[in-house]
């Protein structure tokens, strides 16, 4: 993860913006996940906390597929080029 964040966000902002993002998914994701799983297996039964599961890995899957690879982008090139991918 120390890796991968920060490679997401330009280079004057790439400790706040991956410490934010760690953190805001660490809450949404991970902080309330025994209370939605709990909840669901008392009133829903076991198996929807599969479902639960299933839907998580579902977007997280597709947040992965939706990024962006920098290994080929100088941290030398300007904003708009390191924005644009090329």
């Amino acid at each position: 993860m120390s890796a991968v964040l920060p490679e997401l966000f330009r280079p004057t902002c790439a400790n706040t913006g991956s410490g934010i993002a760690y953190n805001a998914s660490s809450i949404l994701g991970a902080a309330v996940a025994p209370f939605i799983a709990t909840w669901l297996a008392t009133e829903y039964g076991v198996a929807w906390v599969g479902v639960y599961l299933i839907v998580a890995a579902t977007l997280t899957f597709i947040a992965l597929l939706a990024m962006r690879e920098t290994k080929d982008i100088s941290l030398d090139d300007p904003v708009a080029t390191r924005e644009s991918g090329n």
